[in-house]
């Protein structure tokens, strides 16, 4: 108390030490923000680099070797978050409510869009045994059947149901925003935004077609945010000339339709061979980005369910 009394007596013969302290305030919290676009924005450099043109790497776009390295950023910036959490001393417990509905609401969507990969990545994994299937025939000459079994990959239509629910916050929500909880509402619409962008060229690159890109992009609103500007200006091209479809899977189509072509004459052994190694290629790919969504919505439902412990146990 006596140290309460001192200081109160400082800052009454200091008038202005007071409005000094609350601008380095709002400095220092405007200094960890733009510490966390720093941090995303050296995640994207890393985890996806923009490749120069003309580059071999170049052509690498759309392609599921590189989409699957998308997933990675997504739990990267939640440490990032989390790291800007703890610099600013705000932790979730003392969170606005508008935040915590924010954060809910991002949460939910996560788990919608992993769903969403499982099903893709399940519809191209089908596709991969019939076409093996029709294979196998082939090696017991039965090419009639065969031939009923050698279809192209075809896209992936989500559904009607394929929809993110994002919370809109009006002008005057926000403006009665302010100090750290304006913090984190800046930084969950950036976490937000990055995630539904990354999901976008996901989802495009599984289910073989520019919907759910167009959809999502439309969704993460950032198309003047430097965070996202250059990867955005590349893939938007790519994927509308690809429409969507990915490199492996269009390589697939391709052999496919040569095999078939080749029942005719019976010459089908190098079609076989070359299939056969890219189905592989194929099959390989879906466990990496299968294990990658599995691990990654079993984690945002964690943090899900403590937050939502944590709320319990402060409203009592």
């Amino acid at each position: 108390m006596v140290l309460l009394v001192e200081k109160l007596s400082h800052f009454l013969k200091n008038p202005n030490r007071m409005e000094n302290d609350h601008h380095n305030s709002e400095a220092l919290l405007a200094s960890s923000l733009q510490g966390f676009r720093s941090d995303v924005s050296k995640i994207m450099n890393k985890v996806l680099p923009i490749p120069e043109p003309g580059t071999e790497q170049e052509f690498q776009f759309m392609s599921l070797a590189w989409i699957e390295k998308c997933v990675d950023v997504i739990p990267l910036t939640h440490r990032a978050f989390a790291k800007l959490v703890v610099e600013i001393d705000h932790p979730m417990n003392k969170w606005g409510k508008s935040q915590v509905e924010e954060y809910l609401d991002y949460s939910l969507n996560l788990l919608d869009l992993l769903n969403s990969v499982t099903s893709g990545v399940s519809h191209l994994s089908h596709a991969r045994l019939c076409i093996s299937h029709g294979l196998s025939l082939i090696g017991k000459n039965s090419y009639s059947l065969a031939l009923e079994h050698l279809n192209e990959i075809q896209p992936y239509d989500l559904g009607k149901e394929f929809k993110v629910e994002r919370k809109i916050i009006t002008e005057n929500q926000e403006s009665s925003c302010s100090g750290k909880d304006l913090i984190i509402h800046q930084s969950l619409c950036i976490l937000m935004s990055i995630s539904l962008w990354i999901f976008g060229v996901l989802l495009s690159g599984i289910c073989n077609t520019v919907k759910p890109y167009m959809e999502l992009r439309k969704s993460a609103g950032l198309f003047n945010d430097s965070l996202i500007r250059g990867w955005d200006s590349i893939l938007a091209n790519e994927i509308a000339k690809s429409c969507g479809v990915s490199k492996e899977v269009k390589e697939i189509n391709e052999v496919t339709r040569n095999l078939k072509a080749a029942v005719a004459n019976g010459k089908v052994d190098e079609h076989v061979t070359e299939l056969t190694r890219r189905l592989k290629g194929l099959e390989e790919l879906l466990q990496t980005i299968g294990k990658k969504t599995n691990g990654l919505f079993s984690e945002v439902l964690a943090e899900r369910g403590k937050f939502l412990n944590s709320l319990q146990y402060t409203s009592k």
